[in-house]
């Protein structure tokens, strides 16, 4: 059989169709599989004006239903004199059964109490009105409302149910509301039908002008752009994320070009193209240089070309950037470090202070990046960029809400304008990347330090106060800011010392009286958060997790040398020699697991072998600290292994659980010393043996 079942309604937002649809398809399987009913495949369509749901290969009946249910041991359930139990009326009332339906089974533990129950599939038709129902009433949206007096809540005002089984209506009601085989095609440019089958349907529903599956729509409009949209010597920027809005707004996808005055040019395109996108939800047209041209395309919910429809939209986006070349004018009447001072009034976060205070912190937090990354040559400028880094918020561009996702940019725009070095302005651009997953990194020296320092004071100031990310409740974005810190760390290839940051974060932070925790105790955490940020990082470069947890379990200070050691451990487990090397750990750190004591009493060693081990030893510990120093990792693991000899000969011939308490302590203590030099740079029990 087949399941077709569509609720049509006024137009859905469009960021909740994609994944109201998916909560439809999960929804409905758990219920397919609550009530034993098998099925082959579940597909899904939207459009703003439905959710369609298509069940194939759907069983006739319900699976049958026998199952054992196992109670307590017989002599549990019965007493001495053979009468049951409170524990075995307990079972058979907890089964729905009486007493003497209860069986006793033998099993190898010994004999139990059962209830057997034997129940017939039902004719799934039968199960279909209350099941399609509850799945009405059980969707869910970030939003609902209620209309006319009707009870029930829904995204938008639901207007019909279509639900049939093969060519039969799956009868339900909901409100007023009833099932039946009619549906209602494109708004403007189609018409209301019944269909018979559910073949019928989706033949009906495009000659009325709907495309309802989502992917079709989106591979439309791209088609149809580069057909009536583009001319040679131009581009249309098609943005992926708008691309998947406008898709699901329309029903069946139109492109209309539209102009601008050339005039609104004059404001940065990036200005212009966010307006466009993020306001207006228009593909921006662009030369083949990347220059902005004063079009843009619409994508009109219709299927023909239409003047009135383009007109309206012209007019529309020309008051918006109308509004946007005001603000860009009124901003640059005075010279950027004129903002600075309002930042006074802006309040950051009510423990921590204005924004003001915050850069405060954040220049006394660069003095450390500067001093470590030997950067004091440019400490004008990075000082100048944290200045001016957060004086575009109090723009008129930025501060009316109107264009923030520019911040930034403005930022670096005016500080051009306003006669500012090229170093700042890039600065104040770029201390804002990476602002997303994938996103870019800050290149220059000022941005590098300017956004590492912002991030701290915001991560550790956070922290200090008792904010702290639990679940997917984290405000301030302090995972994005810590993965920000990471990431450019890593790309910058900067030498610098995490705890240390963190120390002078927290040190600027009880300095001005706004850190409301144990300093200790926040440190432990904030590095325990970078920890976890550090370890997502090391395993989305396709470094394996159990070489990176070893590397990172023994250190993650650094995090640029942090690298260099999961490279040098990777390098090393494709070498045959690695399950030696890890094998030889795990033997040596297993029989010595527990042990603290470390000092070896060479006069308590009797047999040669343990002598020569003591030897080697001290000749592996001086090696192996060159190597680490030198960052010669890979050096530093063949000096491991050139153990693995002696060791091998050590376990063969010597019994360290000696029955002499003190001879035992030695040689635990020397096996113990040499997991020590095992354990410097990785814990190497925290890796796998490669088969």
């Amino acid at each position: 059989m087949r399941l077709l079942f569509e609720i049509g309604m006024e137009e859905l937002p469009a960021r909740f169709l994609v994944q109201t649809l998916k909560e439809m398809k999960e929804n409905l399987e758990g219920k397919l599989n609550e009530k034993r009913i098998k099925f082959d495949e579940i597909k899904t369509f939207g459009t703003p004006r439905r959710l369609v749901v298509l069940v194939e290969g759907l069983a006739e009946t319900q699976e049958n239903l026998d199952i054992l249910n196992m109670g307590p041991a017989k002599q549990v359930a019965f007493g001495e004199n053979g009468e049951i139990s409170r524990a075995g009326l307990g079972f058979a009332k907890s089964q729905g059964v009486e007493a003497t339906d209860l069986e006793i089974i033998e099993t190898p533990k010994g004999e139990y109490i059962a209830v057997r129950k034997f129940l017939k599939g039902e004719c799934t038709k039968a199960l279909l009105s209350d099941l399609l129902k509850e799945l009405v009433l059980e969707i869910n949206f970030p939003k609902s409302m209620k209309w006319g007096m009707k009870k029930l809540k829904f995204a938008r005002p639901i207007q019909w149910f279509l639900a049939l089984v093969d060519g039969e209506i799956v009868n339900f009601e909901i409100e007023g509301i009833k099932s039946g085989r009619a549906s209602r095609g494109h708004r403007f440019f189609g018409s209301n039908f019944e269909v018979s089958t559910i073949d019928e349907y989706f033949e009906k529903i495009k000659e009325n002008n709907v495309i309802i599956d989502v992917e079709e729509r989106k591979n439309l409009i791209k088609k149809l752009i580069k057909e009536k949209c583009e001319d040679s010597n131009e581009q249309v920027l098609v943005d992926e994320d708008l691309l998947k809005e406008v898709a699901n707004l329309v029903e069946y996808p139109y492109p209309i070009v539209g102009t601008f005055n050339s005039d609104f040019l004059e404001v940065p395109q990036d200005v212009l193209i966010i307006s466009m996108q993020v306001h207006q939800r228009y593909f921006p047209i662009l030369d083949l240089e990347g220059k902005l041209l004063p079009k843009f395309v619409v994508i009109r919910n219709g299927i023909e070309d239409s003047e009135q429809v383009r007109k309206g939209n012209e007019k529309v986006l020309s008051a918006r950037l109308a509004d946007a070349r005001f603000f860009y004018h009124e901003d640059l009447k005075k010279p950027l470090v004129e903002n600075v001072e309002k930042l006074k009034q802006v309040v950051f976060q009510k423990d921590l202070g204005t924004i003001y205070n915050k850069i405060e912190r954040s220049q006394k937090i660069a003095d450390y990046l500067i001093e470590a990354t030997g950067m004091e040559t440019r400490k004008e400028t990075i000082d100048r960029t944290i200045l001016l880094a957060k004086a575009d918020l109090v723009s008129n561009m930025i501060g009316e809400k109107e264009f923030t996702k520019l911040q930034g940019f403005m930022g670096a725009d005016y500080a051009l304008k306003s006669g500012e070095s090229e170093l700042v302005a890039k600065g104040i651009e770029e201390h804002y990347y990476p602002r997303y997953q994938g996103d870019l990194l800050p290149k220059g020296v000022e941005g590098i330090i300017a956004g590492i320092s912002d991030r701290i004071d915001t991560l550790c100031g956070c922290f200090g106060v008792g904010i702290i990310p639990s679940g997917s409740k984290d405000p301030f974005a302090l995972r994005r800011a810590a993965l920000g810190i990471v990431n450019i760390v890593l790309d910058s290839n900067l030498n610098i010392s995490l705890k240390a940051l963190v120390e002078r974060a927290l040190d600027t932070l009880a300095a001005a009286g706004v850190l409301k925790r144990d300093k200790a105790e926040v440190l432990n955490e904030v590095m325990e958060f970078f920890k976890q940020r550090a370890l997502n990082v090391f395993t989305e470069m396709g470094y394996s997790k159990d070489i990176v947890s070893a590397v990172v379990d023994k250190s993650f200070d650094n995090l640029v040398d942090t690298l260099l050691r999961i490279k040098a451990v990777d390098e090393f487990t494709k070498m045959d020699s690695f399950n030696n090397l890890v094998s030889l750990m795990k033997r040596v750190g297993n029989i010595s697991k527990g042990f603290e004591g470390v000092m070896v009493d060479p006069n308590l060693l009797k047999e040669e072998i343990e002598k020569e081990l003591f030897d080697k030893s001290q000749e592996v510990a001086r090696d192996a600290k060159e190597m680490l120093v030198a960052k010669n990792y890979i050096g530093y693991l063949n000096v491991l292994l050139s153990t693995e000899d002696i060791i091998n000969r050590y376990f063969e011939s010597i019994m360290v659980m000696d029955k002499d308490e003190v001879i035992k302590n030695n040689r635990l203590s020397q096996l113990n010393y040499i997991a020590t030099i095992f354990n410097k740079m990785v814990n190497l029990t925290l890796i796998e043996e490669k088969k």
